[in-house]
């Protein structure tokens, strides 16, 4: 449920996520993510998706972007630690965000970092 004091007009509340890996080598359970590479030197680069949404209320904001970063890290949930934490590997989330704060809480930052994830924001 929306109260108007949880709505900030001055945010637009618009946001984009997406989550990307590129290695030196292949990653086996990510194979069906495997696109051809943006940016030379990545030999494999895997694109889990982007997804975009508006919400003006900042309390529903946060719950959504909290549950879409969870969604993108329980695809990679399986992927060996050594794959990610490789020195050649780059495992980054973006995110766009519209006007005003956002909060990422400390379980998925946890969780984040244990996948050794960057983050990368536009806002």
């Amino acid at each position: 449920m929306t109260h108007e004091s949880d709505v900030d007009t001055d945010d637009f509340g618009h946001v984009i996520v997406s989550f990307t890996i590129s290695a030196a080598a292949p990653i086996e359970n990510l194979a069906q993510y495997l696109h051809p590479s943006p940016t030379p030197g990545a030999e494999f680069f895997y694109d889990l998706g982007m997804y975009t949404f508006e919400e003006p209320a900042a309390a529903a904001r946060a719950k959504k972007l909290d549950a879409t970063i969870n969604g993108f890290l329980d695809l990679v949930e399986s992927t060996p630690r050594d794959a990610l934490h490789h020195p050649e590997a780059f495992v980054r989330l973006f995110m766009t965000l519209g006007r005003g704060a956002e909060t990422i809480s400390a379980t998925t930052l946890k969780r984040l970092a244990d996948m050794n994830a960057t983050l990368w924001i536009d806002a």
